[in-house]
């Protein structure tokens, strides 16, 4: 498997982040607009914890053990 250079993590962070973001936007409209129940906090929350994995181990603490191995 290719090693990834440090800017190559981060713009792979940055279209994490930026379709999270407007997935999350269009499936909260959604949720909204055909009402209770409101399924979209489960799909937010799992997501959520998947983009801030991702942010730990590119920019957080995590990053400089990315590279071990």
């Amino acid at each position: 498997m290719k090693r990834l250079g440090r800017s190559e993590r981060k713009r792979g962070l940055r279209i994490h982040s930026v379709v999270f973001v407007l997935s999350m936007a269009l499936m909260l409209g959604i949720n909204l607009w055909t009402g209770a129940p409101y399924w979209v906090a489960y799909v937010l929350a799992g997501w959520g914890i998947g983009v801030l994995a991702h942010g730990w181990f590119v920019i957080g603490p995590g990053a400089r053990d990315a590279g071990a191995g």
